[in-house]
């Protein structure tokens, strides 16, 4: 079936809507604490973090000296999100078979869930490679499209460089799979050879749900990183070379928080100038997302092939 623009206005349609396809999924949002209600300000929300500088001797003969441990500040600041706004005019409207105005309400909510699960998704993944931050480039096979596939082996070096961090709460380590990624371990013969062991599966969604101690959490939404390995911005125009990534995250290290979400409506009622009355519709928050510390956060980006 071909679609045009525009809505039939008689009642002989069928009364359900046609669905509207789009990737909702943010279950892993979940697990990233939120902020403190008695630590948020209006500029953000602040944190404290003493450096340990403590030394461990053994057989020391000479005199101790006592040292200052040094205290750290840092603010994370409100980002400010919107929906685009959507405008019904009274004559679209008249005689449809389904109310416009609440259905235009409904998608402003599945496009903030979408928009807010793609601002976390970026800021939980490094900006590029750095202490503390693992990045590593797939290396298995090249696919159909001009990527090297993730390995069950690339998987192994990952989680071993995750260990290296020292982080110190297990069961905070998570990793976001991208759709590429997710079909990748489904193919590498090793991975299935090994997935008794190593991968855990849900036995009735065939879903990745772990690997050895990464929990793992899939969506077809990723960030996107150059070729030469920055990631970027949400909502950037895409490139030749650039590539999704899969991103790990220790949940000791991020802060969340979502204020009360607005709703901005302009009714029809009040517009005296058109000469079809016209109605506006958007949402509008405050909130904030990110990495209280830099560390304890990686990528795996598929390599260019």
């Amino acid at each position: 079936m071909n679609l045009v623009d525009g809505n039939y206005l008689n009642q002989y349609v069928a009364p359900k809507l046609l669905e509207d396809f789009r990737n909702y999924k943010n279950d892993f949002i979940g697990v990233i604490p939120r902020a403190p209600q008695e630590a948020l300000t209006a500029d953000g929300i602040k944190f404290n973090k003493l450096i340990n500088n403590v030394g461990f001797l053994i057989n020391n003969v000479d005199p101790f000296a006592a040292t200052v441990m040094a205290g750290k500040k840092g603010i994370i600041e409100w980002d400010k999100l919107d929906t685009t706004p959507t405008k019904v005019t009274d004559a679209e409207i008249r005689y449809l078979p389904f109310d416009k105005r609440s259905t235009v309400r409904v998608k402003h909510t599945e496009s903030w869930i979408v928009g807010y699960r793609d601002y976390v998704l970026n800021k939980i993944a490094p900006y590029e490679a750095a202490t503390g931050m693992i990045v590593l480039r797939t290396t298995g096979a090249a696919d159909a499209n001009g990527r090297k596939r993730l390995t069950y082996n690339d998987l192994i070096d990952f989680e071993s460089q995750i260990n290296l961090l020292n982080l110190m709460n297990p069961d905070k380590l998570f990793l976001t799979l991208c759709s590429q990624h997710q079909n990748d371990l489904k193919l590498d013969k090793a991975g299935t050879q090994n997935n008794r062991d190593f991968i855990r599966m849900d036995k009735d969604s065939g879903a990745i749900t772990g690997f050895l101690k990464l929990k793992i959490f899939e969506n077809n939404a990723a960030p996107i990183y150059t070729a030469a390995g920055v990631l970027k911005a949400q909502g950037a125009a895409p490139a030749v070379g650039d590539q999704a990534a899969s991103v790990f995250f220790y949940g000791d290290s991020m802060v969340q928080h979502v204020e009360s979400v607005k709703i901005l409506y302009k009714p029809e009622t009040i517009d005296t100038t058109n000469a079809d009355p016209t109605s506006e519709f958007r949402l509008q928050s405050y909130a904030l997302c990110e990495k209280t510390q830099d560390y304890g956060f990686g990528a795996l980006i598929s390599e260019n092939a």
